[in-house]
Parts: C-alpha cells; structure tokens; sequence
C-alpha cells in the first residue's frame, strides 16, 4: 500500500469519526432532554420554544438571519481554530456542541407540541440541520487538516521550506459559508411557506 492511499484511508477514517461525534452529540442532547440532572426541564423546553418561535410569525429576513447565525457561528470557530498548531482536541468538541444543540432542540419540540411537532421538526430543523451539518463536519476537517499543517510546520523535523496554502483554507470556508447559507434559504423559504399551517 503506497503512502498515498494510507493518506486518503486515513483522511476517511478522520471524516467518519468527525461524522460520528456529531451523532453522537445529537443523541447526548437528545438524553439529556429526557432525562435531565434534577428532573429539571424547564431550561431546556424554553430552549426548544425559543427556536420555534424565533422562526415561526417573522418576516423572510428574520428567519433567514435566525437560520444562518449557528452554523456560521460554528464555521467561524472552526476557521479560527484551524489557525492554531495546538487546537485539535478543542475541534474535535465542535461537532459535538453542534449535534448536542440538535439533540436538545428535536427531543423538545416532540415533547412540547406532539404530533404537530413532526411536521415542525420535518421542515424546520432536518432540511438545514443536515445541510448546516454537513457544513460544520468539513469544517472541522479542514481545520484539523490545518492544525496539523502549522504544526508540522512549526515544529516537524521538515519545517524548514514548508508552505502552507491559507489562502486555500480561507477559499474553502468561503465555500462553506456559502452551503450553510442555501441550507438556512432553503429552511427559511420552508418555514414562510408552510408556517400557517402550525397553530403552536
């Protein structure tokens, strides 16, 4: 096996597991909705409320500004992380805040609003949540890709002559950027539509 292929195999193995801590955050959140500390679920509920009011009776605007601000929010951590030589263990904790929010967001809107809460969950949170998800796993990727670039540049024993190509890095969160967006119009477009149809 050539060292290329060991490359693209571990490049996969990095995806899935980047893949799997997000799931992994989903279901935490989703746990911990069900089963609080103290049987306390009030923070949580008013979590949950909060989402859907905050996309449901507002203006296009609103609900595309609403829709794009997390995963934004997570793509600029990841881009800043990705600058640092020494912030893979904290990259590694990003998809699982991103999955933990998702977890805590469904398992709540199923235990506020019932079976309305389907049609809620179907068109307000799975179209942009799996597009923004998407977004965020690639980004923390490429910033583990990064981390590890500036510290074998740094510290390697070939960091004499190495280049590292931040105007590439940067090209891709732009990229990215631009994918959470057509998730967060696609969700807002989805939610104008078919708001009326939810009486919460």
């Amino acid at each position: 096996m050539t060292d290329k292929n060991i490359s693209v195999g571990n490049k996969k193995i990095r995806l899935a597991g980047i893949t799997l801590l997000y799931f992994l955050g989903v279901l935490s959140g989703v746990i911990l909705y069900c089963f609080p500390p103290g049987g306390q679920t009030s923070h949580f509920e008013a979590a949950a409320e909060n989402f859907v009011s905050g996309r449901l009776n507002k203006e296009f605007s609103e609900i595309l500004v609403n829709s794009f601000c997390e995963p934004f929010i997570m793509l600029l951590a990841c881009f800043l992380l990705g600058l640092s030589a020494v912030a893979q263990p904290v990259e590694y904790l990003v998809p699982v805040f991103h999955g933990f929010g998702t977890g805590i967001t469904l398992a709540g809107i199923y235990s506020i609003y019932g079976t309305t809460g389907i049609g809620i969950a179907a068109v307000m949170i799975i179209p942009g949540t799996v597009i923004s998800a998407f977004a965020v796993i690639i980004a923390v990727r490429e910033a583990l890709n990064m981390s590890s670039d500036i510290c074998s540049a740094s510290f390697g024993k070939n960091c004499m002559g190495t280049k590292i190509d931040f105007r590439l890095y940067f090209t891709k969160y732009v990229i990215l950027c631009a994918i959470a967006a057509a998730g967060a119009c696609a969700e807002s477009a989805l939610i104008f539509l078919f708001a009326d149809l939810w009486q919460v």
